[in-house]
C-alpha cells in the first residue's frame, strides 16, 4: 500500500543513525604455507609477497618480518647488489613501479601518470628497470632510468607483450609474446624466439646469470629452456606464475605447491625453504543495522528512477513504487501509472508528450501515452524523442542502439552492441546521438551520427569517466550548445558545437552527490537527484529543491493461515520434523505444532501434507538491476517461483536499486525481499556499468553520503579500489551498521572488511590470477585467513550439473519466464554441459566443479564460512542457486551443510537470524513448500509447489499466470 503526503509536509530522509565500531583486540595469523607467493632473493635474505604482504626472512629460512602491506605489491625483485626492491604497487590506484629499501623503508616512486606500469625487472648494473606499460595504448615493455625517471620505449608490436627480463650482459631484454618467449636486442631492435609457443600459458621468463638458460612458467610446472631445447624442472604441478630467482648458474629459489622451494635446473633436486609468517588482523565489532520489518509507519520515497523535467520546466515525471509519476514542480506528485507491470524510462518530446517503456503487453515495448509503438521480440528500453518530435531513438536487451519513424513504424540500426551503453540522447540538429560507452575502461561519450552510423569518441574530462553508464548523461541541451553529465559524483557541463566536438573544457556546476542530469527546453534549468532528493540548478550554480512529498508504507498481511506440513525441515537440525501445523498470523510464524485434523474455520489451510516446507532460499550475491529494464516483473516471480525469498545485491545502479527495495517492501512489485546496495565503488578505471569510479579523496566523500542517506545494506569495493580507501570506507560504514564486502581475502580481512564475493575471485590482476586460489587449490594461508571472512560461492561451474538434468532447460517456470534470449543462453549452458556444443567464457567443466567444491571443502575443514551466491544474472537466474547447492552436495557436503549455505547462514551473515533463515516461532513467514525430501535429496528443493514471503502464499501457478 502506498499513499501521497501532501507537498507542504516536511519529510527527512529517514537513515540509520552513527554507532560506534570498536575495534578487536588485533588477531594474529600465522602460516607455514602461501597460495600464489612469489618470492626474490639477495645473497642474504628472501623476500616474499604473500597475500599482498611484503615479508622478508633469511636465505635458509625461518621466522619472516612483515615489511607491511600499505604499498598493495605485486611482482617482487630484488637489485642486482641486493640494496634495492622493486615493485608494482598500486598503492595510489594505478599500478606504478616502486622501490624500496630491504627493510620495508625509503620508498621512491619510480614511475607515474594515468597508466598500468608492471613486472619490474632490473638492469644487470641496477640503473634501470625493465617493466610493462599501457602507456602508448598497447601492453610493450618499456625501461626507466631509476634516478632520472626517463622512459625508454623497448618494443612496439600490436600485440601484447609483458614479464620481461633482462640479459646478464645487458644487452637484450626477453619477454613473454603470444604464448612465446621472445628477446629483443637493445640496439639493434633485432627479434629472436627463446621458447616457442607451445601448449598451455607461458610466462614468468627469468634469464640465468651465465645467460645460458632462460627459466619460465608453463601450465604451472617450470621449466628450462637451453640451447634450443626445453625441458621440465622437478615435477612439482602448482608453480607460481612468478619469475623462478636465480641464486646460481644451476639453482632456482620460486613459490610452488606452496612453499618457498630451490631446485636444480641440471637434475630437478629440490629442497624447501621453511618459514613462518604472521598477519595481523583487525576486526571490528559493530552493531548491525537492523532492518524494520514490520513497523507501518510512513517512508519518505528515495528510490526515484530516471525523472525528466518537461520542456517548460513546470513538471517531473519519474519512475518510483512501480510506477511512474507526475509532479508539478511545488504540487503534489500523482500517478500516471497504476498497475504491476514494469515501467521505466520515461522521455519528454519537446511538445509536452511522454514515452516510455513497459511490460504491460508481456515484454518491454515503447509507449508514447497509451499508444504501444514497437512490438518486437526482445525488450524496447530507453526512448529519446528527436527534436522534431517525429522519431524516437531507444535501445534493446542486446545494447544495440536505434531509431523509429513513429509515423511509418520504420525502425534502423544506427549503433551495434556495446557494453551496456547508458541512454541516448539527441543533437539540437537531430543529425547526431550522445551517449556513453565503455573505452580503454572508462566511461566515455560516444558521438553516433544517425544517418551514417560513423562514430566519434570525446572524453568527458582527461582520462575521466561519466559515473555510469545509465542515467547520468551526456544529455544533450535544447540548444545544442552543453552537454551535462555526472562525473567525479558530481554534475558537469561540456561546451560543444552542434556536431558534439567540445569547445572547452568541462566545469562543474554541482558540488553535491548529483546524478540523472535533464535540461529544461530554454537550456537554463538542470534538474538532477541528489541523494534521493530531487533538485535544480542552473549552469551558474543556483540551487533550488524540488520536493517530491511522496511516502509509502510497508505492506503485511492481516490474515491467518495454517499450513499442514507433511515433512518441516527448519533450518536448525539435519532431520526434519513430520507431520506439523505452521501457523503463519500476518508477516510471522505464531505456532508450530503437531498437525491438528480439525480444520481451523478462521484461517486459510493449506494442506502439505505429501509435501516438505523449508525455510526461504536466500541468494547472497545478485546484480538484480543488471537486466531489470529488460525482463521487468518477471524477475521477481521467477525467483520466488525457485523458492528465493530474498536476495542481496553486491553492486547495482544506485536509484533503480533503492527503487527495487521499496517497491518490493511497499507490496508493489512481486519479488524476494531485497538488501540492497548502489555501485560497486571502483578505482580511477571501469568496466561494469554498476560500479562507480572514485577519482580522488573529494568525490570518495560524496560517496559515502550516498552510502548514509541512501540508506544502503551493503557496500561492495571492486577490482581497482585502493587498499587504503578500503579500509576508510569499511570503518565509516560499519558506524553506520553497514556491512562491507570486496573480491579480495587480504589485506581486506585486516581492514575489517565482513565478506569476500567468488570463491576465486577477477581481481585487479585479471581473471587469470587470484592470490585466493591456484592450480594446487588452497594453501595454509587462504585456510586460515578465510576463517575470519565469509566467502560466497557463485560456482559458475556447477553449469556442468545441467548434464544431470536436461528437464530444468524446458521447465514451465523457464519457458514462461525466462526472455528468450535468457533461454538460448540456459539452451546454449546445456549443450557445454552435455559436451555437444561451445561453452561461454564463465561455464565449467564438472571436473572444475569438482575441484570448486574441494577448495569450498578445505575452507570450512579449517573453520571458515562459506555462503551460498550466484551472480545472477551472469550466471542463470533462479537456477544458479539450486544448481551451486546440488554440486556442493555432488561433490561433498552434506544435504544439510549445503542447505544451511542458502538459508540460515546466510541469514546470519545478513544480520537478521533473528528474523529469517529458519522456521521457527516468531520469525518472518518466509517458506517453501516443495516436493520430495531436501534433507535427503538436494535436487528436490527444485519442486517448489508453493511459497510464502512475508505471509504471503502463492502457489507457482499463480506467479506465473500473467505471462501464460
Amino acid at each position: 500500500m502506498t499513499r501521497v503526503a501532501g507537498a507542504a509536509v516536511a519529510l527527512a530522509l529517514v537513515v540509520t543513525p552513527p554507532v560506534a565500531a570498536t575495534p578487536d583486540r588485533p588477531v594474529r595469523v600465522t602460516v607455514s604455507e602461501g597460495t600464489n607467493l612469489a618470492v626474490t632473493a639477495s645473497a642474504t635474505h628472501l623476500v616474499v609477497d604473500l597475500q599482498g604482504e611484503l615479508f622478508s626472512l633469511p636465505r635458509d629460512g625461518g621466522r619472516a618480518t612483515s615489511l607491511g602491506h600499505d604499498l598493495d605489491p605485486f611482482w617482487p625483485a630484488f637489485s642486482p647488489d641486493g640494496t634495492r626492491l622493486a615493485v608494482q604497487s598500486f598503492a595510489d590506484g594505478m599500478f606504478h613501479l616502486r622501490t624500496l629499501a630491504p627493510d620495508g623503508g625509503d620508498v621512491r616512486q619510480v614511475t607515474s601518470g594515468e597508466h598500468d606500469d608492471q613486472h619490474p625487472a632490473w638492469s644487470p648494473d641496477g640503473t634501470r628497470i625493465a617493466f610493462t606499460s599501457d602507456r602508448a595504448g598497447t601492453e610493450d615493455i618499456w625501461s626507466v632510468d631509476v634516478r632520472s625517471g626517463a622512459l625508454t620505449r623497448v618494443t612496439t608490436a600490436a600485440s601484447r607483450e609483458s614479464q620481461p627480463t633482462w640479459s646478464p650482459d645487458g644487452r637484450s631484454i626477453a619477454y613473454v609474446r603470444d604464448n612465446a618467449v621472445e628477446s629483443i636486442d637493445l640496439t639493434t631492435s633485432a627479434v629472436t624466439t627463446v621458447v616457442p609457443a607451445g601448449a598451455g600459458f607461458v610466462g614468468a621468463p627469468s634469464w640465468s646469470p651465465d645467460g645460458r638458460r632462460i627459466a619460465f612458467v608453463r601450465s604451472n610446472r617450470l621449466f628450462v629452456a637451453e640451447s634450443g631445447a626445453v625441458r621440465q624442472v622437478g615435477e612439482l604441478t602448482d608453480v607460481f606464475p612468478f619469475p623462478a630467482r636465480w641464486w646460481s648458474a644451476d639453482e632456482v629459489v620460486y613459490g610452488a605447491n606452496g612453499r618457498i622451494r630451490v631446485s636444480d635446473v641440471r637434475d630437478g633436486a629440490t629442497r624447501v625453504v621453511p618459514f613462518t609468517a604472521t598477519f595481523t588482523l583487525q576486526r571490528d565489532r559493530y552493531a548491525r543495522k537492523r532492518p524494520d520489518f514490520d513497523s507501518r509507519r510512513p517512508r519518505p520515497v528515495r528510490g526515484i528512477v530516471g525523472p525528466v523535467l518537461s520542456p517548460d520546466g513546470r513538471t517531473v515525471v519519474f519512475k518510483a513504487l512501480n510506477d511512474l509519476w507526475s509532479l508539478p514542480v511545488g504540487g503534489t506528485p500523482r500517478r500516471l501509472t497504476h498497475d504491476s507491470f514494469y515501467e521505466t524510462d520515461p522521455a519528454w518530446s519537446r511538445d509536452g508528450r511522454l514515452a516510455y517503456a513497459s511490460d504491460k503487453a508481456g515484454t518491454q515495448d515503447l509507449y508514447v501515452g497509451e499508444r504501444r509503438v514497437t512490438s518486437l521480440p526482445g525488450a524496447e528500453v530507453a526512448p529519446a524523442w528527436s527534436p522534431d518530435g517525429t522519431a524516437l531513438a531507444y535501445q534493446d536487451e542486446n545494447h544495440q542502439t536505434f531509431t523509429l519513424d513513429l509515423a511509418s513504424g520504420a525502425v534502423r540500426r544506427v549503433l551495434g552492441p556495446q557494453n551496456a551503453p547508458g541512454r541516448p540522447s539527441w543533437s539540437a540538429d537531430g543529425r547526431t546521438l550522445a551517449l556513453t560507452v565503455s573505452v580503454a575502461e572508462r566511461n566515455q561519450i560516444l558521438l553516433v551520427d544517425v544517418a551514417s552510423g560513423a562514430t566519434r569518441t570525446v572524453e568527458p574530462a582527461p582520462y575521466a569517466s561519466i559515473s555510469t553508464r545509465g542515467d547520468d548523461g551526456p544529455v544533450w541541451s535544447p540548444d545544442g550548445r552543453s552537454l551535462a553529465f555526472s562525473m567525479h559524483g558530481t554534475l558537469w557541463v561540456l561546451p560543444v558545437d552542434q556536431s558534439g566536438a567540445p569547445t572547452g573544457p568541462a566545469r562543474r556546476v554541482t558540488h553535491e552527490a548529483s546524478d540523472a542530469p535533464s535540461w529544461s527546453a530554454d537550456s537554463k534549468w538542470l534538474l538532477y537527484l541528489n541523494n534521493g532528493r530531487l533538485k535544480m540548478t542552473t549552469v551558474d550554480g543556483a540551487v533550488r529543491e524540488v520536493p517530491v512529498g511522496l511516502t509509502f508504507t510497508r505492506a503485511q498481511p492481516s490474515d491467518r493461515t495454517v499450513i499442514h506440513a507433511g515433512r518441516l525441515w527448519d533450518g536448525r537440525d539435519p532431520e526434519p520434523r513430520t507431520d506439523v501445523d505452521i501457523v503463519v498470523v500476518g508477516n510471522r510464524i505464531q505456532r508450530i505444532e503437531p498437525h491438528r485434523p480439525d480444520r481451523p474455520r478462521d484461517a486459510r489451510y493449506v494442506d502439505a501434507s505429501g509435501l516438505t516446507v523449508t525455510p526461504g532460499l536466500i541468494d547472497l550475491h545478485v546484480h538484480q538491476e543488471m537486466r531489470s529494464r529488460f525482463v521487468g516483473d518477471r524477475q521477481g516471480r521467477l525467483l520466488l517461483s525457485y523458492g528465493i525469498t530474498t536476495t542481496r545485491s553486491t553492486g547495482d545502479p544506485a536509484y533503480r536499486a533503492l527503487e527495487d527495495r521499496e517497491s518490493l517492501d511497499a507490496g508493489a512489485r512481486t519479488g524476494p525481499r531485497f538488501f540492497m546496495t548502489g555501485e560497486m565503488l571502483e578505482g580511477s578505471r571501469v568496466g561494469w556499468e554498476f560500479a562507480r569510479p572514485v577519482r580522488d579523496e573529494r568525490q570518495l566523500e560524496l560517496e559515502l553520503t550516498r552510502v548514509r542517506e541512501l540508506d544502503y545494506d551493503l557496500v561492495k569495493t571492486y577490482e581497482r579500489f585502493r587498499v587504503d580507501w578500503q579500509a576508510r570506507v569499511t570503518g565509516r560504514a560499519h558506524r553506520l551498521g553497514v556491512p562491507t564486502t570486496s573480491h579480495y581475502l587480504h589485506p581486506a580481512v585486516a581492514h575489517g572488511v565482513d565478506g569476500k564475493e567468488h570463491v576465486a575471485a577477477p581481481s585487479k590482476w585479471g581473471f587469470g590470477f587470484a592470490r585466493e586460489r591456484s592450480a594446487g587449490g588452497v594453501y595454509e594461508d587462504v585456510r586460515k585467513l578465510a576463517a575470519h571472512l565469509p566467502i560466497t560461492t557463485t560456482l559458475f561451474s556447477s553449469g556442468s550439473l545441467l548434464a544431470d538434468d536436461p528437464g530444468m532447460v524446458t521447465d514451465p517456470r523457464v519457458r514462461t519466464l525466462y526472455t528468450g534470449q535468457e533461454q538460448r543462453a540456459l539452451n546454449a549452458k546445456l549443450l557445454c554441459a552435455q559436451g555437444r556444443g561451445p561453452c561461454g567464457f564463465l561455464d565449467g567443466t564438472a571436473e572444475q566443479a569438482r575441484r570448486d567444491v574441494e577448495v569450498v571443502k578445505r575452507l570450512r575443514e579449517a573453520g571458515g564460512v562459506v555462503l551460498a551466491g550466484t551472480d545472477a544474472p551472469l550466471d542463470s537466474t533462479a537456477l544458479s542457486l539450486h544448481l551451486n547447492l546440488r554440486a556442493l552436495v555432488e561433490y561433498g557436503l552434506t544435504p544439510f551443510e549445503a542447505l544451511r549455505a542458502a538459508t540460515l547462514d546466510n541469514a546470519r551473515h545478513l544480520g537478521v537470524a533473528s528474523d529469517l533463515g529458519s522456521v521457527e516461532e516468531g520469525k518472518l513467514a518466509d517458506l517453501v513448500v516443495v516436493g520430495g525430501d531436501p534433507s535427503r535429496d538436494v535436487a528436490a528443493l527444485a519442486d517448489v509447489r508453493m511459497v510464502v514471503r512475508n505471509g504471503v502464499l502463492s502457489t507457482v501457478d499463480e506467479l506465473l499466470e500473467p505471462y501464460r
